[in-house]
C-alpha cells in the first residue's frame, strides 16, 4: 500500500505541473474564490484502488474533477468513471464533476454557485 501511495504521489507531483488549460482556469477560479483546497490529489480508497483527483475541497471533502471529451468521452470511460465516484463516495467524498466545455463557458460565479449549492445540500443531509 506504501508503495502505491508512492507512485500516486509522484504521478501526481508531474501532473501539477502539467496542468490541462481547463485545469489551470478551474484552480485559478478556485483560487480567487479563496476556497482551501488542494490539486491532483493522491487517495488510495479501503479497496485498495488509487486516485489522482483533481481538485480536493479541503473543508466540505468535495473532490472536484475536470473531465474532456477525448478522455472521458466513451461509453467504457464514463463507466470507468462511474466506478471511481463510487468508491470514493465510500471514502466519505462528495464529487462535482465539470466537462472542459463547461470550465470554457461558466463564469467564475456560476461556477461557485455550483460548489456553493453542493456545501448546501450536504450541511441539509447530516
Amino acid at each position: 500500500l506504501e508503495g502505491l501511495m508512492q507512485f500516486l504521489r509522484r504521478k501526481a507531483k508531474s501532473m501539477r505541473v502539467k496542468k490541462t488549460l481547463w485545469e489551470q482556469s478551474l484552480y485559478n477560479t478556485l483560487k480567487d474564490l479563496h476556497y482551501n483546497f488542494k490539486n491532483q490529489v493522491p487517495i488510495i480508497c479501503r479497496e485498495k484502488y488509487g486516485y489522482i483527483v483533481d481538485f480536493l475541497l479541503i473543508d466540505h471533502n468535495i473532490i472536484i474533477e475536470v473531465d474532456g471529451k477525448s478522455t472521458h468521452g466513451s461509453k467504457e470511460q464514463q463507466k470507468a468513471d462511474n466506478q471511481r465516484s463510487r468508491r470514493l463516495k465510500k471514502e466519505g467524498f462528495h464529487i462535482i464533476r465539470f466537462w472542459n466545455k463547461q470550465i470554457s463557458t461558466l463564469t467564475k460565479q456560476q461556477i461557485q454557485q455550483i460548489i456553493e449549492l453542493k456545501i448546501a445540500l450536504l450541511k441539509e443531509n447530516c
